[in-house]
């Protein structure tokens, strides 16, 4: 078996995406759906269910007394925290771990980059238009789920990777990908696919370091930015460092200014901070 073969052989066998979380997010597009309804679906899952109880109860929402029933905790929460949540506990699991050590990051590292991507993926997309925050979110969340699986690769050939990006000047991402034969955002994307992520997701998670990303669809442009805007403020990176390096122009376009810029990074890391639990970004 070549190469790339053994990876597109992971991606096929890639446990699935929680069914439940999948249905839910699906159930909140509609906007007659109801907390009772949402509960109906979620009981059957009890760790999604286990993990709202615990989030709605943490000090992050600062409610005045412990919440106990499902059906309570959604209207509590709100739709669009239960759709973060979701979506979180749903792929914290794949992030256990030395999820990145291929790519030199310590343990914890890629989730804490994943969340921070995020985090910033949502503030900014009222500048993206048509981008609603839950969508933002996650396709920050898992715009690196392709390192978690390509990271045993990249650590076999760490060497030559290497070689080709210091000695003959290509990104870390292009070495990658000419080693391996493949990338771990065109392998994220196979992922999504196959979790049966819509195709806009599946296109943001692939295109995440293309040079033209800003001049791809909102959501491609959304997370590209979000990811380089993480980077630069040196949290989660590994051995591809600066790989993606861009696009400073591109703020403007979006109608970010400095002011607002400076607003989003302090936001970021507050956002962090009250999340450290809840993401488990201590750990």
């Amino acid at each position: 078996m070549s190469r790339i073969e053994e990876i597109v052989n992971i991606a096929n066998h890639i446990p699935p995406f929680p069914k439940v979380a999948m249905q839910v997010m699906k159930m909140l597009d509609d906007p007659a759906v109801q907390a009772k309804d949402l509960a109906e679906v979620i009981q059957y899952d009890s760790a999604i269910t286990a993990n709202i109880l615990k989030t709605c109860n943490a000090a992050y929402f600062g409610l005045p007394r412990k919440v106990s029933a499902l059906d309570d905790a959604l209207v509590l929460m709100g739709q669009d925290a239960l759709k973060d949540i979701l979506i979180a506990s749903s792929s914290a699991r794949f992030y256990k771990g030395g999820a990145g050590e291929g790519y030199q990051l310590e343990q914890g590292e890629l989730w804490k980059h994943s969340v921070a991507v995020a985090i910033m993926s949502k503030l900014i997309s009222c500048h993206f238009e048509g981008i609603a925050p839950g969508t933002a979110f996650t396709a920050g969340l898992l715009h690196d789920i392709g390192k978690r699986f390509l990271s045993s690769f990249v650590a076999s050939d760490f060497k030559k990777i290497m070689d080709r990006t210091y000695i003959d000047g290509l990104s870390f991402m292009a070495a990658e990908h000419e080693i391996l034969g493949m990338d771990h955002a065109e392998l994220g994307s196979l992922i999504l696919q196959k979790w049966d992520f819509g195709e806009d997701m599946i296109q943001a998670v692939k295109m995440h370091h293309d040079p033209q990303a800003l001049d791809k669809d909102p959501l491609i442009a959304l997370v590209a930015m979000a990811n380089t805007l993480v980077i630069s403020l040196g949290i989660g990176v590994g051995a591809d460092g600066l790989s993606g390096a861009m696009q400073g122009q591109g703020l403007k376009r979006f109608g970010i200014t400095a002011l607002d810029l400076d607003r989003y990074m302090s936001m970021l890391f507050m956002e962090m901070e009250r999340a450290e639990d809840l993401m488990g970004l201590s750990n």
